[in-house]
């Protein structure tokens, strides 16, 4: 019998050469021993997490207004009522709302970046000084005629450096305003204010929230290319460029026992569904074979669901139903951000160049899936720092993991549940009377389990003799009013553990100093010195790290010499809380107090356009189209001098007239402008210019 030969297709042919390969490479020690070692570290931070997430869970329930299976048990066991008050749903909320408004108000995050107060002078601004020193020593010598003394030169050198470095100040301030509309550009397409926007909805209900960036992917946008005769089309282009995101609470796994980031390893957890693991192919740091790989295996190559309980447990909880039923196939993926030895990476298989000393700990980014290593990198960032930024709404000292208010409120929360389910219940109770009936009087065909208005009642003839009605209505007590007050004062309480008064979402009943409008006033500023504290976080945790993150990552890759310079980025959450009410009216005064010819003379036209700028911005409205740049200005000056400068040459250019005075018929003195030649200036009937007042000229 003959044996059958398999023919393969040259693209089958390769596809196998490149399952070989990847295999091969995944085969390496290197990759085999970091998958190991990678394995090893996510068992504790796994056990470290799980109560935790039983933290996280109990506050969405707490703010989704569902009680805990236990409790709920307990209540039906009971009987009555299953109200849930909203307590901690509405202070969330209100503190979500508080936030937004004082950090996105104007559509952008509060940052600034600013330049080094002291520039140093390199060597050519050196040169720029001599060149400025001698030109003073030069022009001190023409006014007065004589050379000036050594401490009259050491003033003049004093002048030339603060005049070089002034304008220095001023050049570098234009490069950080250009680096600061650069940051706030990329934040914006990058997905920074969406996410922000998540990330404090997580802050006021999670023990820790969490952002992610700058992390470079794959994007597409849609661009117009000519096609001639004024026509368009639409183009998609991919384009590699620095994105942000939230990143969920429930997916972060840090080192156990660590209280800042920078001082352990952190895994996130990834749910990759094909189209998440396409988009990979091609950016840099990633193995495209592995991926295709993995591509090929799904959805047999997923890690045996290991996060299930966690996902189908908060699903239903986010308004996810029936996820196990979902069709897209998904993986799942552990990111790994953290130090390894030297000595292990050396064992693995990297060259001493790469890995110069073994005693040394070197960060190191990876992704593991299953069994693929899809990405194994060094971190090159200079200072070895995570892509993550955390802050929590409480911190606690010594602890990464802060609290929010769901933690802080869930004592008041199950007190306020406590009141409202008693008074449900009792003014259920209390709406009706309590019927007592003696059944031996009642006839078996009586209705006794109803009672209406004008109901008739039918008894029999008590066979005992005893007296007694048969039927006897008893009125329960109505005790709402002190359950109420019970309610109302822990709502109270409920204002002073969270630090969010209801007067700041829109309660007026608000006594003492709350009832007038300065008194309010009063009231809400005391209040944002709770949010405050909060703000702060986010500037020193958040704001500040995202931007000096973003602001490194242009300085090293960005290929724009006009925006790089010696500056720091600065969070101005904090400050525009402080100043948001006061700071605009003091600009508008200070507009006013310089609004004369002395403060002019010195501001000058730049200065008050900077005025005009700052308070056009302060009210929201278009301070572009409204003050001109600083070059437009530079530009007007410049066109005003050159027309008055070519009205002075036509002035000069006109013949000197002369003027000629007579008396007109009631004695009054007249005179016409004249030339030399005779002929009155501005027309034949000439100017005349009468003095009625004296009748002389």
């Amino acid at each position: 019998m003959v044996g059958l030969v398999r023919v393969v297709s040259n693209a089958e042919m390769v596809k196998e050469e490149e399952r070989q390969e990847a295999l091969q490479r995944q085969a390496a020690p290197l990759l085999q021993g970091l998958a190991a070692h990678l394995r090893r570290l996510w068992e504790p931070a796994l056990e470290a997490k799980k109560p935790i997430e039983e933290q996280m869970l109990r506050a969405l329930r707490q703010r989704n207004g569902e009680y805990e299976a236990s409790k709920l048990a307990e209540i039906r066991k009971q009987g009555g009522s299953e109200v849930y008050m909203m307590i901690t749903e509405t202070k969330c909320r209100a503190a979500e709302s508080w936030m937004r408004d004082i950090l996105l108000d104007s559509g952008e995050l509060p940052l600034g970046v600013d330049p080094t107060p002291i520039p140093d002078l390199p060597p050519d601004v050196q040169a720029r000084v001599h060149e400025e020193f001698a030109n003073k020593v030069i022009n001190t010598i023409q006014q007065s005629g004589m050379a000036p003394d050594s401490e009259v030169m050491e003033e003049l050198k004093e002048q030339a450096e603060d005049d070089i470095k002034s304008e220095l100040m001023e050049e570098a301030q234009e490069t950080a305003d250009r680096m600061l509309r650069k940051i706030k550009d990329q934040f914006v397409e990058g997905g920074l204010i969406e996410g922000f926007s998540e990330f404090l909805a997580d802050l006021t209900t999670y023990p820790l929230a969490w952002i992610k960036g700058p992390v470079v992917r794959r994007q597409r946008k849609l661009t117009w290319k000519p096609a001639g005769n004024g026509a368009f089309t639409p183009q998609v282009d991919e384009v590699l460029a620095p994105t942000y995101c939230r990143v969920d609470p429930f997916k972060m796994y840090p080192e156990p026992g660590i209280t800042r980031l920078p001082e352990g390893y952190l895994f996130e957890h990834h749910r990759l569904t094909r189209s998440d693991l396409s988009d990979l192919i091609g950016v840099p740091g990633y193995d495209e074979g592995a991926i295709r790989q993995i591509l090929a295996e799904m959805p047999y190559g997923s890690m045996g669901n290991w996060m299930w309980s966690a996902e189908m447990t908060k699903a239903p909880l986010e308004g996810k139903y029936a996820t196990w039923m979902r069709p897209t196939e998904i993986v799942d993926a552990l990111e790994f951000h953290g130090k390894i030895p030297g000595r292990l990476l050396r064992e693995w298989g990297m060259t001493e160049e790469e890995v110069p000393d073994e005693a040394r700990e070197y960060d190191c980014n990876a992704w593991l899936v299953d069994r693929w290593v899809i990405k194994a990198t060094l971190n090159y960032d200079p200072l070895g720092l995570k892509p993550y930024y955390c802050t929590s709404f409480f911190k606690k000292p010594g602890s990464l993991y802060g609290s929010a208010l769901p933690d802080k409120l869930e004592d008041i929360q199950q007190m306020c549940n406590a009141a409202a389910r008693a008074l449900s219940n009792n003014m259920g109770i209390a709406s009706g009377p309590q019927v007592e009936v003696n059944i031996d009087r009642v006839p078996a065909d009586e209705q006794i389990t109803s009672v209406y208005p004008w109901k008739i009642w039918q008894t029999t003839n008590d066979p005992m003799g005893s007296g007694q009605q048969a039927i006897r209505f008893n009125q329960p007590d109505d005790r709402s009013q002190p359950l109420m007050m019970v309610y109302q004062h822990f709502t109270k309480l409920a204002d002073d553990q969270s630090g969010i008064p209801a007067y700041i979402y829109g309660d007026m009943q608000v006594g003492g100093a709350g009832r007038t409008a300065s008194g309010l006033s009063m009231l809400m500023g005391s209040a944002g010195k709770g949010i405050r504290q909060v703000i702060m976080y986010i500037d020193a945790d958040i704001l500040g790290k995202l931007g000096a993150a973003q602001y490194s990552w242009n300085m090293r890759y960005i290929d724009d010499p006009s925006i790089k310079g010696d500056a720091q980025v600065v969070p101005k959450g904090a400050v525009v809380l402080a100043n948001r009410e006061q700071l605009n009216v003091r600009r508008l005064e200070f507009l006013q107090a310089t609004a004369n010819e002395f403060d002019m003379e010195i501001v000058g036209k730049p200065g008050r356009a900077a005025i005009l700028r700052e308070v056009s911005k302060g009210l929201s409205m278009p301070h572009d189209e409204i003050v001109p740049s600083k070059d437009k200005l530079e530009m007007q000056e410049k066109l005003m001098a050159a027309q008055q400068q070519q009205q002075m040459q036509q002035m000069a250019q006109t013949p000197q007239a002369n003027i000629q005075f007579q008396r007109g018929a009631n004695g009054e003195v007249q005179g016409a402008n004249v030339f030399p030649g005779g002929q009155p200036m501005g027309g034949q009937e000439g100017n005349t210019v009468t003095n009625r007042a004296t009748g002389r000229s």
